[in-house]
């Protein structure tokens, strides 16, 4: 007896972004594995006319899920609880991609230890390679990225707008860290350690290939230039307080050195609200280890 192929549910988290929301979910309809249903958990408050009636044209194909305040983490929360399929596909709204790319995502769950499953992520001025390694994360908590790499191999970590996680896995997992906030950095990869600490591994595969537009306007990760910088720090410190010794804190400030700049340059120098950043990062980790 044949055993089916999972099912996958595919999961677009957007805001504020109009013809290359619809490009996205166009190329979802047109996969050589049909979707079992495609959730877009759009945080926008208002679209084109042209974008409306797309998604009114598409509701039995498109599920359209809603949120009143823009947040990755919550999107991703929400999708965990209202999915169906066997596999979550886990897109950006501005990524392109072949009709092959939920066909080469699931043809890595032949494996039930494989979790998860990032793929190639080409952008404008990238440099595929063939190094044997996509992603390491070192142990002052540097987080290297190379999921460019022609060599399939296993990552420690996640990359957010080209994933696939067994929903077996996100309900044992739970759900991702509100904490993250602003530009929401380190969130999928937190959420990738989660998976590894519950025994799973994550596999990256190059086959499963998108391009990153990085569109200028929109995006759950664009949060005006202040609130961008001081969520940097926020996200930065509350990981390394989360995963690392505090020892290692001087690493982290050699690595923000960039931020703090900008931060001072537009701050007329006070970069007191930074200062608070950190604080403030220490304290919720304090609280999560007393509930």
């Amino acid at each position: 007896m044949i055993t089916p192929p999972p099912s996958v549910s595919v999961v677009i988290c957007t805001l504020n972004r109009e013809e290359s929301l619809i490009h996205v979910l166009k190329l979802l309809l047109d996969q050589t594995i049909t979707p079992l249903e495609i959730l877009a958990i759009d945080q926008s408050q208002t679209h084109k006319q042209e974008t409306w009636d797309y998604l009114n044209e598409q509701q039995g194909r498109i599920r359209r899920l809603t949120l009143p305040s823009p947040s990755t983490t919550a999107a991703r929360n929400l999708a965990r609880k209202e999915v169906g399929g066997d596999i979550i596909l886990f897109l950006d709204d501005d990524v392109l991609f072949h009709p092959s790319l939920i066909e080469k995502h699931l043809a890595n769950y032949s494996d039930p230890q494989i979790g998860a499953v990032s793929g190639k992520v080409l952008y404008d001025g990238c440099e595929e390679n063939d190094l044997p390694w996509a992603a390491q994360l070192t142990r002052t908590g540097k987080y290297l990225r190379n999921f460019t790499t022609n060599q399939r191999c296993l990552v420690p970590t996640l990359y957010g707008c080209n994933m696939s996680i067994r929903r077996s896995v996100l309900q044992k997992v739970g759900e991702f860290d509100l904490h993250y906030w602003g530009n929401f950095l380190w969130e999928e990869v937190d959420y990738a350690l989660q998976i590894r600490k519950h025994g799973f591994q994550i596999q990256y595969d190059p086959r499963a290939e998108v391009f990153h537009v990085m569109e200028k306007k929109g995006g759950s990760r664009n949060p005006p230039p202040k609130q961008y910088l001081e969520s940097t720090i926020f996200n930065d410190w509350y990981f390394l307080f989360k995963y690392f010794s505090p020892w290692y804190g001087p690493f982290l400030f050699y690595r923000q050195k960039r931020t703090w700049f900008q931060y001072a340059r537009s701050n007329q120098g006070n970069i007191f609200p930074l200062l608070k950043q950190i604080v403030q990062a220490r304290r919720q980790i304090k609280l999560n280890i007393m509930i």
